[in-house]
């Protein structure tokens, strides 16, 4: 009996001690670099950020910090998406969200929906991508951007069809802006899945309903 005890004791004080290294683990997975630690380069590209965005970094740019270079030409990337894509705000935040649900990032999810209703995507609309559903009551615009989204992430392509509609709207510059809108925020997600980044204390994420199945 006592060599029964002794064995579940030390069976539970392993799995408490690999919860704690675990949890330990992800939160010093890349953490946020304190100023008066940076490198030579990284105070650079964190100048370089504040002196475009008028804001220090945050989030994602926090996360790629740990390679400067990387972190800089992100930004470039994100910067074009918010001012030379021919890709309306609404439309793009609307394809963020569901990159943001597709790929369980809350803090993508936290930062961009405010943004999203000030572009003018309704509440209803958000709150279908919030449980994986197609927004009802789309304009033929929305409609467009959705399916391309949706065909290019679960099939890896797009019909001619949806290919034609994004094109016939947006040209070829917004076929590709709207491509490179939905790889870049994949990166963005996949950045901060990989370091396990927290939302702040607080903040609201993705909500977490029943799923309803993507059509």
């Amino acid at each position: 009996m006592v060599c029964h005890l002794r064995k579940a004791l030390y069976a539970g004080a392993a799995l408490i001690n690999l919860a704690l290294s675990q949890v330990t683990h992800a939160a010093d997975r890349l953490p946020v670099i304190p100023a008066e630690q940076y490198s030579a380069e990284q105070k650079q590209a964190v100048a370089e950020y504040e002196a475009v965005r008028k804001a220090h970094i945050f989030g994602p740019f926090e996360v790629m910090l740990h390679s400067p270079a990387m972190m800089t030409n992100a930004r470039e990337v994100g910067d074009y998406m918010k001012a030379g894509s021919a890709i309306p705000r609404n439309l793009a935040e609307l394809a963020i969200l569901y990159i943001a649900k597709d790929w369980s990032q809350d803090y993508v999810w936290f930062q961009h929906v405010p943004l999203a209703l000030k572009a003018g995507l309704s509440q209803s609309h958000v709150d279908a991508l919030g449980i994986g559903q197609k927004p009802a009551n789309m304009s033929d615009d929305e409609d467009a951007t959705y399916a391309f989204v949706n065909e290019l992430v679960r099939n890896r392509q797009v019909s001619d069809q949806t290919f034609d509609r994004i094109k016939g709207r947006f040209g070829n510059k917004g076929v590709v802006d709207l491509t490179s809108l939905t790889a870049f925020y994949v990166h963005l997600s996949m950045q901060l899945n990989v370091a396990k980044f927290k939302l702040p204390q607080g903040a609201a994420g993705i909500p977490r309903h029943a799923e309803v199945g993507k059509p």
